[in-house]
């Protein structure tokens, strides 16, 4: 009997140690806190087109497996739709989510809003641009402004220091856009032999960029230009294609996308300034978790920017940054 009994007791410590091995191999295989499970969050973005924002719905949807929410995702056609967006916005509030993550295409135009969503006590995660017309719970995203200056200083050591370089802008670039532009135009002035003699605006659509940076170089000779998201490089580096002059005058480009990561091994452009949509999609619905929990979150998460050249794009941190299904 004692023999027996013995056994059942080395068997059930043998079966408790089993667990424990497991747990510690495989620690995220728990299930998620019930109160974690029955939270919804209202993801907006600023459009549903292109890589970036389909990057950062991935991160999003990688936090919705692993702490059991639910996640309701929008966003307009038209990334200069800012009444759209809005709208969007305002209704969201109706559903009463427990926290919002918006990726805003204005700043000022979105006050009424953060005022309702206070008012309600619904936190809101500011995603890729910051606003200030409001209280929001965090902003998770890039510092454009020092990205712009990152992307002058890379401008001038392509030139040599010396150059006559435009930028091309995003008619439609809220924010972030202005604060690249901001950033280039401050950094130049470290750079005295380096002058800004033009600048243009095009849409949201990458040949009528190249039309608008065509009818640029037939009126001046360029040695450089600055385009400030996926459509601008685009437009740019396809229109120095066709010229071939991709050697001849140096482009740096924001965000990536296959055709620019295609024009990059091409030399039609030098440098890409690149950011992780796909963590910023992750830590927007961990922190508006958190939020929604009730937990303090950090005013601000910067999500860092790499700078991609034909020579580093094949890195591996790189490719995980620019291929994200990879991670």
């Amino acid at each position: 009997m004692a023999k027996h009994k013995s056994m059942i007791i080395s068997w059930l410590l043998f079966l408790v140690a089993l667990c424990l091995l497991y747990s510690a191999l495989y620690p995220g295989s728990e299930e998620p806190q019930q109160e974690e499970a029955g939270k919804t969050i209202q993801l907006i973005l600023r459009t549903s087109k292109g890589d970036y924002w389909k990057n950062v719905t991935m991160g999003a949807q990688a936090a919705v497996k692993e702490f059991g929410i639910t996640l309701h995702v929008s966003a307009p056609a038209d990334e200069g739709d800012i009444d759209g967006q809005l709208q969007t916005a305002m209704q969201s509030l109706e559903t009463t989510p427990d926290a919002i993550v918006l990726g805003a295409n204005a700043d000022s135009a979105f006050e009424p809003f953060l005022l309702e969503a206070s008012k309600r006590h619904i936190p809101v995660i500011a995603i890729d641009s910051l606003l200030t017309s409001g209280e929001i719970a965090s902003y998770i995203g890039a510092d454009n402004y020092l990205a712009g200056k990152e992307a002058m200083r890379e401008m001038a050591d392509r030139l040599g220091g010396k150059g006559d370089v435009a930028i091309i802008a995003f008619s439609k670039g809220g924010i972030n856009g202005k604060l690249r532009e901001k950033g280039i135009r401050d950094a130049v002035k470290d750079y005295p032999g380096v002058r800004l003699v033009d600048g243009q605006f095009c849409s949201d659509e990458y040949g009528a960029c190249q039309a608008a940076v065509r009818g640029m170089l037939d009126k001046q000779k360029l040695d450089g230009l600055l385009s400030l998201n996926t459509e601008t490089s685009i437009g740019a580096a396809l229109e120095l294609k066709h010229r071939l002059a991709g050697e001849k005058i140096k482009l740096v480009g924001f965000d990536s996308s296959s055709e620019l990561l295609e024009l990059l091994q091409e030399n039609q452009l030098q440098a890409l300034i690149v950011q992780n949509p796909f963590s910023m999609g992750y830590l927007s619905v961990k922190h508006a978790l958190e939020a929604a929990s009730g937990n303090s979150v950090p005013d601000q998460i910067e999500i860092g920017m790499e700078l991609i050249t034909e020579e580093n794009m094949f890195w591996l941190k790189n490719q995980k940054l620019l291929f994200p299904v990879v991670q």
